[in-house]
């Protein structure tokens, strides 16, 4: 059930039992719910802000208590008003007990009464109060008068009866509570609606990442969130009035009160921090009643474009890794490091070439970092992987309709992307020629025209190319564009192969243990010193899978374990010598042989393939024998034949 379909609670705090039996059969029990207290005077005020703290939706009155209550309370009160007709039906009871009767009014005397005692044919003395004091003192002053019969309230009743006198209470007719409790449900209803309102400004204000102060059309503060009082580091109602009026000051609220103009995007310092300060006037009928000031911190707006190009990074356009990655003390490292760190400073393209492995990727990445381009985007791209249509429309994007199956709208070319920042292209080698026309292009002129499109971007990107190749060697072979390698390589670094720097293997192993929490004691100074027996083609690349291989088969529980790792070594080393003897293979010419069966050939590549496996064993026939899948026995034997 929603608040809107909640019973109302209404209390009334009324002056007799009379007036409670009354509005309890005149109230709807299906809509409201009503507690009734019969009290004095001056018991009324507390007893009707008591309920109203207790859940009361508003409080019904009537006559001198009622207006009582109003006066002091306000709204939520409905005093059922005191009709001549309720007061003409008291004077014709009262009359039956004397013709010198006394009225009670609250605050003022009661129009009309003049007429109303002629018709009636009594003398009627109205008599006026304030509080109980006044009320005691009038009916006191009244009886000692000779006037005996007091009409009004039950309190007024209750001290001329205590006098030995009769009193009379006027009462209002079932039409009047019955239009009183419609007042009330409309008042209540709207109250709820306006707490709902309320309610849902207030969560907005809480959610809202500004801080928000409003001041009403007195210049005194009516709403603020706990944002505004966070960013200005006090709370503003425990604030004295000067220091609140210097606070309204800053955020430009009392000119914007005053001026009647918003101040929009004031950079302005309030408690030793920056705040950027929107204030805007609040108009009613045209008429500035009011001001309301939007604060942030220039810090979070700060931190917030940061988010914004972080949430561009989510897609991969990050450069995670720093020079501090790249491991090693070699005079080989250090030189390269010294190198990149210079480059990094130019916005000059750069050619990094090395082995596969090496840590190409990684250095162009660092690159990225150390140059003032480090907050903007970095764009890797693999070229081998795309094949030559797709790296097209990838690096240059495309417009809608380019080709079949071109997305709605086009799409963004990774050169776009890169606005700004960087772009690196991985194995630059492998690119069609078509490609490296448009690619020289974009080096050139810093435009890119997308597939299909009809006119170009500008585009500022610094470009990081790398090759596992000798890349003048391909330009000069004619697979490379002569034009296009002097503009890629303005800048040339080379990363040195594993085998020239041994000296950096302790460091490279070192940063692996302690990615995977491992103990120093895994690989001992001996073990470190095996692997400078082996040349490691696949370079920092392959290292790592080593090591890794390794940490995945010793026991969790050992130190280290010789054997596993030379046994894995072992393998590396036959992989490496079986992959050359296949490439070997491969690259060989075909000749014909007609002099030799089928037979004999494959015996004869046999004995090939047991020759460098022995040799990749250091001839050990029993590893030998395991890593070509027969007994050490058929090896004897297939040995003997050769």
């Amino acid at each position: 059930m929603s608040i809107r379909e909640k019973k109302f609670k209404f209390a009334l705090v009324g002056h007799s039992l009379e007036l409670a039996n009354l509005v309890r059969e005149s109230y709807n029990p299906n809509i409201e719910e009503v507690e009734a207290k019969v009290v004095s005077l001056e018991e009324a005020v507390p007893k009707a802000r008591n309920l109203l703290e207790s859940g009361a939706e508003v409080i019904l009155g009537h006559g001198g208590t009622g207006k009582l209550i109003l006066q002091v309370l306000g709204q939520p009160v409905v005093n059922i008003p005191r009709t001549e007709l309720d007061i003409i039906t008291a004077f014709v009871k009262a009359r039956r007990y004397g013709r010198r009767i006394g009225l009670t009014s609250f605050a003022s005397p009661t129009d009309g009464i003049d007429i109303i005692a002629r018709l009636l044919h009594i003398e009627v003395r109205q008599l006026i109060f304030n509080n109980k004091t006044e009320l005691e003192q009038e009916v006191h002053s009244a009886y000692s008068d000779g006037i005996h019969v007091i009409v009004g309230g039950g309190t007024s009743r209750k001290i001329i009866v205590s006098l030995g006198g009769k009193g009379i209470v006027v009462l209002p007719n079932q039409n009047i509570v019955e239009e009183s409790l419609k007042e009330a449900r409309a008042i209540a209803s709207a109250r709820r609606g306006e707490a709902e309102n309320a309610e849902r400004i207030k969560t907005i204000l809480q959610m809202t990442e500004d801080g928000v102060i409003s001041i009403d059309r007195n210049g005194k503060i009516d709403v603020y969130n706990e944002v505004a009082e966070r960013i200005l580091s006090q709370k503003i109602i425990r604030l004295g009035e000067e220091a609140q009026h210097d606070l309204l000051k800053k955020l430009n609220l009392i000119d914007v009160l005053n001026g009647d103009q918003p101040r929009i995007d004031v950079i302005t310092k309030v408690e030793g921090k920056n705040m950027l300060i929107n204030t805007h006037p609040v108009k009613v009928n045209g008429k500035a009643r009011g001001a309301v000031a939007f604060i942030r911190e220039v810090e979070r707006i700060e931190n917030i474009s940061r988010k914004l190009k972080e949430n561009l990074y989510l897609k991969g356009f990050v450069a995670k890794h720093n020079s501090t990655d790249i491991k090693g003390e070699s005079k080989g490292v250090k030189a390269l490091l010294e190198k990149a760190k210079k480059y990094a400073a130019t916005d000059a393209t750069i050619l990094i070439q090395g082995e596969t492995g090496t840590g190409k990727g990684l250095l162009a990445e660092a690159i990225h970092n150390l140059s003032p381009r480090r907050l903007e985007p970095f764009v890797a791209v693999n070229c081998p992987a795309l094949p030559e249509g797709l790296l097209e429309s990838e690096l240059f994007g495309y417009e809608e309709g380019a080709f079949t199956g071109a997305k709605r709208g086009g799409k963004v070319g990774l050169f776009e992307m890169a606005n700004n920042g960087t772009i690196f292209l991985d194995e630059i080698a492998d690119i069609p020629h078509s490609v490296q026309v448009r690619l020289l292009r974009v080096v050139e002129a810093k435009e890119v025209m997308r597939v299909g499109g009809d006119r170009y971007v500008p585009v500022d990107v610094r470009i990081i190319s790398s090759s596992n190749k000798y890349l003048r060697r391909e330009v000069e072979n004619g697979e490379f564009r002569n034009d296009l390698y002097f503009r890629l390589a303005f800048l040339k670094l080379r990363v040195p192969p594993l085998r020239n720097r041994f000296e950096d293997i302790a460091y490279i192993i070192s940063d692996i243990i302690n990615k995977y929490n491992k103990s120093e004691k895994v690989i001992i100074n001996k073990l470190q010193e095996k692997l400078k027996d082996y040349s490691w083609p696949g370079n920092i690349r392959e290292l790592r899978s080593f090591i890794e291989s390794y940490f995945i088969l010793i026991d969790d529980s050992a130190d280290h374990d010789l054997s596993i790792f030379e046994s894995l070594l072992n393998e590396y080393r036959f992989q490496n010598n079986y992959d050359r003897l296949e490439q070997n293979e491969l690259e060989r010419k075909p000749v014909a042989t007609f002099d030799k069966k089928l037979k004999e050939q494959i015996r004869e590549y046999e004995k090939n393939v047991i020759k460098h496996t022995l040799e990749a064993c250091q001839f050990n026939k029993k590893e030998a024998a395991i890593r070509l899948g027969i007994s050490t026995n058929t090896l004897w034997r297939k040995m003997q034949d050769r």
